[in-house]
């Protein structure tokens, strides 16, 4: 197994996705794509590439087709037990809502819980989750929202961030298969 470092200890998740992408393409079912960050190079006096800092934040990691229908995917890794909501940061979040203004496409945020627990969770309970913490008041107790997302009803956990076992068993996927992680075939039971 490869040693990644703090800095990509994403990387593993994300290689299994880009697996899982291509099967997809293969089988002629998705066509779905990393979208680039863009990067201006920082150089030294010497003209060498010292560094890079990030010229304009990406909307979301994947954007793609499952089927026919659009599809927006931002993947997040945790080595942790929970994951806050502000992972998915502010352009992110805004440039869901606007891709999921349209009723034919889907938003999800697919989650590793330390590579061995998997979650495709809706945007809109991922939205229900993150403005609820957002707009509750510090040291007030905060409620969970009710949410109807991803073919369940589901309530938020009144938190900063949600556990694998906070999340509703439909939305856990099971590595393996002709794609590896086939989490796009989640949204056949949501919307197709």
């Amino acid at each position: 197994m490869k040693d990644y470092s703090k800095a990509n200890r994403g990387k593993p998740f994300e290689d299994l996705l880009y697996y899982s992408h291509e099967a997809y393409q293969r089988s002629g079912i998705a066509c779905v794509h990393k979208v680039p960050t863009e990067f201006i190079p920082l150089r030294n006096a010497y003209g060498q590439v010292v560094s890079v800092k990030v010229e304009r934040k990406s909307c979301v990691d994947y954007l793609g087709r499952f089927r026919s229908v659009p599809v927006a995917v931002e993947a997040k890794h945790t080595e942790d037990d929970r994951i806050r909501w502000d992972r998915v940061e502010d352009h992110q979040a805004a440039y869901m809502d606007d891709f999921c203004a349209d009723p034919s496409a889907v938003g999800i945020v697919v989650v590793s819980f330390s590579l061995n627990r998997f979650y495709a969770i809706p945007w809109a309970a991922w939205r229900a989750g993150r403005e609820e913490w957002r707009q509750t008041p510090p040291r007030h107790k905060q409620k969970s929202v009710t949410v109807e997302a991803g073919g369940v009803t589901w309530e938020t956990p009144a938190a900063a961030s949600v556990s694998a076992a906070d999340l509703p068993r439909e939305w856990q996927i099971k590595l393996g298969g002709r794609v590896g992680l086939p989490y796009l075939d989640i949204i056949d039971g949501w919307r197709i």
